[in-house]
């Protein structure tokens, strides 16, 4: 039993089987996990703790046996098991299947019924409930949340429960805080992995999303949603559609039902067959039973919600391959950095063109450059070329694929850190002109990026003290307050958690239409005046260093920041080693007359992304 695409989740065991346990694959590394959080989640769907449960009492005490260390994830497959203690197996009839129960089938299948419903018994979504756990955590990070109730009364439970009967209910999921377009059309549908997450619950027998089936008795002018702005990003004036269309997200929250039938054990006598003597039989049910599994099911549903939600996200990310690179096999028509050409030989050997490096030959005669040896090489609208480089060469390239034979397909292979973390994904591609910096360009995703840390260790100790200061930056929107600028060459792991802060604000705004994008300018304002009136002696990521302690003083003397806030960015660029004042001869106001040259500029006003605190990027117009 596996479900998933990136994440895979294995659920084993069986009801009255010594254990049950969980496999959870592809969870992200580096995670610590919050075990309070997790035993009182699992509270929450442990038996026997009320009136309206089942006698049946377990600890539900999860233990993790691989995939964890020291609390953390490590990247490998987490394991845990939970030990079934208080089992009863001589309550079930061996050749009589309950009524509404899966015992019949089961019986059709192995020639046997399992006691206690084996493996289709509701005792399996305790193993859920722990990857459902690790999963809720990881989305609050991420700045999602999943929550569900359930639409039955104490009154209805205990007056089933009186007469020896049960009693469904209805329970309700809502998912908040997820950006537009995760998931995919058909088969890739979000909706439809969560629903198949959902139907693994025992006792479901239906799921609706938005106005689900009341849809088919509604006009289209009845059921559609209207577009609108607000506060810079689209909206929808209604969320009859459940926040999902086309099976990706809209922005707006997941809202969708599920439908628990009456738990199938209950005590009144039923009509059976007994299979062994193919005999009819009345069949009183003994045992411990749910008279309502729908209230125990609430937070299964948040868990196997949250599941399927981060699956998703992570499949979204999966355009980047952490992998080497090797000797460039696969990789088409590569365009290499000189620099690293000089370093990868076997690289170079394979290039069809090699650019010079810096920032001073980001220019249109090096697209030029490129464009003659995508012709030279006999490139059409088919094929793809591959950019190993810094992020100089990835704006190059993408720029000359978009604008080559009105745009073909480039694969991305990032050599520095800053590259990495901040070029690597998005979409931007450009050159610089005379006026200014990224004045031409154009938005042409990579068809994938392809991460080989093993390039950083190449790298100088200044490149990665720059590439730091983006990933700063990153914890800065993101609002990781907790962020450790450790130096030297940082995992996969660390690089793929830093880039998924830029994945989530690119979703929201691809285009840089709403504002939203625009968050990522943080700093960069006053960096790329920094930059340009130093000739770019300073790097891009020195420069984004200084540029978010002076956009944060900015943010102060306007009454954005708390007092301090700049001190305190102070010391965490230091902590990586980064210089954090503007150099000698350079002021603020010195540096205006570059700002109002940026491409964000109104006239004399030019929109600035301002650090006002964790988490808390603001766009705010300032006349320069």
């Amino acid at each position: 039993m596996k479900i998933g695409r990136r994440l895979k989740l294995e659920v084993y065991g069986e009801s009255h089987a010594p254990k049950i346990g969980m496999r959870l694959e592809g969870f992200p590394s580096g995670i610590a996990v919050d075990f309070a959080a997790l035993r009182a989640f699992m509270e929450r769907r442990a038996p026997g703790r009320d009136a309206m449960s089942t006698a049946r009492r377990e600890p539900d005490e999860p233990e993790f046996v691989a995939g964890l260390a020291d609390g953390v994830t490590t990247g490998a497959a987490i394991e845990a098991i939970i030990r079934n203690t208080d089992t009863r197996s001589g309550d079930y009839e061996k050749s009589v299947p309950r009524p509404g129960h899966a015992d019949f089938p089961h019986w059709v299948k192995t020639g046997s019924i399992a006691p206690g419903g084996g493996a289709n018994s509701g005792r399996m979504t305790a193993a859920m409930c722990i990857a459902g756990a690790l999963c809720l955590q990881e989305l609050k990070r991420r700045g999602v949340g999943v929550s569900a109730k359930a639409d039955v009364s104490d009154e209805a439970i205990l007056a089933a429960k009186a007469e020896g009967d049960s009693v469904g209910g209805v329970i309700s999921v809502s998912v908040t805080g997820l950006p537009p377009g995760i998931g995919g059309a058909m088969f890739d549908g979000l909706d439809g992995a969560i629903a198949q997450a959902i139907f693994g619950i025992p006792g479901v027998k239906g799921v609706e999303f938005g106005n689900g089936f009341r849809s088919a008795a509604l006009r289209g002018s009845e059921n559609n949603d209207a577009f609108a702005v607000e506060n810079g990003r689209v909206v929808t004036l209604g969320n009859r559609h459940g926040g999902i269309l086309g099976g990706m997200t809209s922005g707006m929250p997941i809202e969708f039902r599920l439908a628990m039938k009456p738990t199938p054990s209950i005590y009144k006598t039923q009509q059976s067959v007994d299979l062994s003597t193919m005999t009819p039989v009345e069949l009183q049910i003994r045992g411990r039973h749910d008279p309502c599994i729908a209230r125990r099911a609430v937070p299964v549903a948040e868990a196997l919600t949250a599941f399927a939600v981060l699956d998703a996200m992570l499949a979204d990310e999966s355009g980047m391959e952490y992998r080497p690179v090797g000797g460039g096999e696969g990789l088409p028509n590569i365009v290499i950095d000189a620099n690293v050409a000089r370093l990868y030989p076997e690289l170079a050997k394979r290039a069809i063109c090699v650019v010079p490096s810096g920032e001073s030959h980001k220019t249109i005669e090096t697209v030029a450059m490129l464009w003659s040896a995508f012709a030279k090489a006999g490139l059409g609208r088919k094929d793809c070329v591959t950019a190993i480089g810094g992020g100089v060469t990835g704006d190059l390239v993408g720029f000359a694929a978009a604008t080559f034979m009105r745009g073909i397909d480039w694969i991305n292979v990032p050599t520095t850190l800053l590259s990495m973390v901040d070029a690597s994904y998005g979409g931007k591609t450009a050159c610089d002109l005379p006026e200014g910096k990224n004045l031409a360009g154009a938005f042409h995703p990579p068809r994938k990026v392809v991460m080989d840390v093993g390039f950083l260790r190449t790298l100088p100790e200044r490149e990665l003290r720059s590439g730091r200061a983006e990933m700063i930056k990153h914890a800065i929107i993101g609002g990781e307050k907790a962020y450790t600028a450790n130096g030297g060459v940082p995992s996969a792991e660390e690089i793929r958690r830093n880039v998924a802060v830029k994945v989530s604000v690119v979703m929201q705004d691809p285009l840089e239409k709403t504002g939203e994008r625009a968050k990522l300018n943080c700093g960069h304002t006053v960096a790329h005046a920094v930059e340009s009136a130093t000739g770019y002696t300073i790097s891009h990521g020195e420069a984004v260093a200084i540029g978010c302690v002076e956009e944060a003083k900015l943010a102060e003397s306007l009454g954005l920041a708390a007092q301090g806030w700049s001190d305190e960015l102070k010391e965490v660029f230091a902590s990586a080693g980064l210089g954090v004042e503007l150099p000698q001869g350079f002021s603020f106001d010195s540096l205006k007359p570059l700002m109002r040259g940026d491409k964000k500029r109104e006239g004399n006003t030019v929109i600035f992304a301002l650090p006002c605190g964790w988490g808390d990027v603001r766009l705010v117009p300032v006349k320069c």
